[in-house]
């Protein structure tokens, strides 16, 4: 994290003018002399956090790893790589979608002759954290209900009967991320949780329609199998040889 912190530095007036741009122009201040490098500290940190945390999972199934069988380890490392992958989408929809709603409605609304905005910068940074970092929770959607349906089996048509559930609680999400009147603007943020929701049910009809026997478990039938063809077997010699014996003695 060090590393990639230091890397971080090199490049911050990019990473700033990355993470200013979905204020559209809209000034901050820092009100303590230590306030702009605090800033700058926390946006290296942030930074090297995340492009640290590929590693860090690498350590911790590598951790992990004489404890698990080879199913599980898989199971886990891929669960990782799609957490990441929907992590990255959920962070560039709030990006470019939610966060400059976001913030349009709480700069411009509630402003008068004699109310302006006058925003530190740790605000501003502390808020785009928060929210980047709730759009990346939402699309764990499917990623969720598939560890649930890993580990207890889930009925697709229970969970669809969930979904007028999930409708209003993505609206009532849309409302907290972009708190604005206009519709639109609360579809944008409503409609990709219920798509979220709609392709985890998808997927785990899928994964159930054809359930997968564990590999041990096909061994084991396997094996289980060979040994009651060997018990017949034995038990078809040893019936010859009672009647070959019975044949012979009512023969002498």
């Amino acid at each position: 994290m060090v590393l990639f912190g230091t890397a971080a530095y090199f490049v911050q007036q990019s990473l700033v003018s990355l993470l200013l741009k979905p204020a559209h122009g809209q000034h901050f201040i820092y009100t303590s002399p230590g306030g702009g490098i605090g800033f700058l500290f926390g946006v290296c940190t942030d930074v090297g956090l995340i492009l640290s945390l590929p590693l860090i999972a690498y350590e911790l199934l590598g951790f992990l790893a004489p404890l698990v069988d080879h199913e599980v380890r898989r199971f886990i490392a891929r669960c990782v790589v799609l957490s990441g992958l929907l992590a990255a989408c959920g962070v560039a929809f709030g990006y470019f979608l939610g966060l400059p709603l976001a913030l349009h409605f709480l700069g411009h609304q509630f402003t008068t002759k004699q109310i302006t905005p006058l925003l530190t910068i740790s605000e501003y940074m502390s808020f785009v954290t928060v929210y980047l970092g709730g759009s990346a929770l939402l699309f764990q959607i499917p990623l969720v209900l598939g560890v649930i349906n890993r580990m207890k089996p889930l009925k697709p048509r229970r969970l669809l009967g969930w979904e007028r559930y999930v409708i209003v609680g993505s609206f009532v999400v849309a409302m907290l991320m972009a708190p604005t009147t206009n519709v639109i603007d609360q579809l944008v943020i409503a409609v990709p949780v219920i798509v979220a929701y709609q392709v985890g049910v998808g997927l785990i009809w899928l994964t159930n329609r054809r359930p997968r026997r564990p590999k041990k478990f096909a061994v084991l039938v396997e094996r289980d199998r060979q040994q009651q063809a060997e018990r017949l077997r034995r038990a078809q010699v040893q019936t010859g040889a009672v009647a070959e014996l019975t044949r012979r003695t009512s023969v002498a």
